[in-house]
């Protein structure tokens, strides 16, 4: 092994971790396109990305992508308040699934925490809301958001666990 091989390793993960993050910004933007029938309410599609690395790479990997999305997209928009609202779903969401997927590797599938992150993310995504607006009103919202989490959080897992199974197939690792 040559002396390049540590850098080689680090910059390829690197590379994976920039590519997925940009990957999951341009889903965001492209799923924003689609209306939904309540406000602020999303597919999640873009989180099949962090969900992936986690599988693959680690819970840093995971983290590293859905920060960078996360801040690639309040470059884009200048919003700070969606931005503070994808905050708040992500500092729930981010430890549970990590959580999940760490200690209970061989009991839980890659859907079911996926739509566990899915809960934890509208938990503290209204959370947010609720601190940034003072009405506590908001929260009657939560149960419709974690109605439609179930079947988009599966999906999202499926889908993600489909991708790392390729990425896996592919060489990474």
């Amino acid at each position: 092994m040559g002396p390049l091989a540590g850098r080689s390793s680090s910059l390829r993960k690197h590379v994976i971790i920039s590519l997925c993050s940009v990957l999951a910004l341009i889903t965001g933007v492209v799923e924003s396109w689609f209306p939904l029938p309540f406000p602020g309410m999303r597919l999640g599609i873009a989180n099949v990305f962090p969900l992936s690395l986690l599988i693959l790479l680690g819970p840093g990997s995971a983290v590293a992508v859905a920060a960078l999305r996360l801040c690639l997209a309040f470059f884009l928009s200048g919003n700070m308040f969606p931005l503070a609202c994808s905050f708040g779903g992500l500092m729930l969401s981010l430890p549970v699934s990590i959580t999940l997927r760490v200690k209970f590797r061989n009991a839980l599938s890659v859907p079911a925490i996926s739509v566990a992150s899915a809960f934890a993310f509208n938990m503290g995504q209204v959370a947010a809301v609720v601190l940034l607006t003072g009405e506590p009103s908001v929260a009657a919202y939560l149960p419709i958001l974690l109605a439609v989490a179930a079947p988009t959080g599966l999906a999202v897992g499926k889908l993600a666990e489909a991708l790392a199974t390729r990425l896996e197939k592919a060489g990474i690792r």
